[in-house]
């Protein structure tokens, strides 16, 4: 009577904690559409170019020439973040996956803070520090309908940016590059728009 076969508890319970993980995660968290170059070392210590299609404090979209498969912990040198880990935790289309890091809450905040930087960085405003009166930021807006002018940024988080301008509002669902970004006008404000942040560039 042959043997009953092993069965890999810790295995098992990685990829459902994975995969537990990787739900509680994606409500939690929203993706920033940042594009870096970087280094993914897999489960069996192969070294691939990689680069980030979207990015959060819970987890990341990746795409590389050779995806490791669903359930395999990763370790990810990034341009700009450094060391980052965590599982695979599913596919995403034709050459991406989405891994969902293994962060410890601190490690969560400051990858949150670096995502700020960033942001702020591809605003524009690090590199031009055009102040106004309040305090806020002057920045150019790009649309898709061909308008092209400077508004002000008044508030900003990873998901979306605030803006006051005195030009007639845009059309909401209209896309607009803020600075180095991407997004979508979501709603309208008094005085201003409101802009959410999404992985998509004008065409």
């Amino acid at each position: 009577m042959s043997a009953a076969p092993k069965i890999d508890i810790a295995a098992a319970a990685r990829r459902l904690t994975a995969a537990t993980v990787g739900i509680r995660e994606r409500r939690r968290f929203r993706r920033m559409p940042i594009e870096v170059s970087g280094r993914l070392l897999d489960g069996l210590g192969r070294e691939h170019d990689c680069r980030t299609a979207d990015i959060s404090p819970g987890d990341i979209r990746i795409a590389a020439p050779i995806l490791p498969p669903v359930g395999d912990r990763v370790v990810i040198y990034l341009a700009g973040f450094g060391r980052v880990s965590g599982y695979v935790a599913r596919k995403c289309g034709e050459g991406e996956v989405a891994v969902i890091f293994d962060f410890t809450a601190h490690k969560r905040e400051k990858m949150a803070e670096q995502l700020t930087i960033a942001v702020n960085r591809d605003l524009g405003i690090e590199e031009d520090h055009r102040p106004i009166s309040d305090g806020s930021q002057l920045i150019k807006l790009e649309f898709e309908t061909g308008e092209a002018y400077e508004g002000e940024v008044v508030d900003f988080s990873l998901s979306g940016i605030t803006i006051k301008s005195r030009r007639p509002p845009p059309l909401i669902g209209v896309w607009v590059r803020a600075g180095n970004i991407y997004g979508r006008v979501a709603r309208l404000i008094e005085g201003g728009f409101a802009i959410d942040l999404e992985p998509r560039k004008l065409g």
